[in-house]
């Protein structure tokens, strides 16, 4: 990706479409010619949008680009750089927000929809959490 003839686009999708509109665009990708898209990115912390890393400069009156759910290239002098793209790589966890004292809602298990109060961070065990079920008004 550190490639300097290649660019990163950000392009905008359907809320929700992301995959969709990343697994049409690699078929393409495969199958056509001249399309010059080289990889896909799909941030999950990134709703609505995709990265694109191309070598050609993406343009979607390009009839060979025309996919369902895809709604336009973010518009930009350079595009992205590799470092802005790089910490959508690799997402820092959501759990290491949680701290001790933090209020949690458990979302499964038989005290689903009880909130508690975080007691210990077990991180030898995959930030294992120890919870105190508090009642809160």
């Amino acid at each position: 990706m550190e490639e300097s003839n290649s660019s990163i686009y950000a392009l905008k999708t359907s809320a929700g479409q992301e995959r969709n509109v990343a697994r049409l665009l690699a078929r393409k990708a495969r199958t056509i010619d001249g399309v010059g898209i080289s990889s896909i990115l799909v941030p999950e912390s990134l709703k609505g949008y995709i990265l694109v890393e191309s070598s050609t400069k993406i343009d979607l009156r390009n009839p060979e680009l025309k996919v369902q759910h895809l709604r336009g290239v973010v518009e930009g002098s350079v595009g992205i750089t590799f470092e802005e793209a790089k910490r959508f790589l690799k997402p820092e966890p959501i759990i290491s927000s949680i701290q001790k004292g933090s209020i949690v809602e458990l979302i499964s298990g038989p005290f689903k929809g009880e909130r508690a109060k975080v007691v210990r961070i077990d991180e030898s065990r995959q930030f294992r959490l120890l919870l105190k079920l508090i009642k809160l008004e």
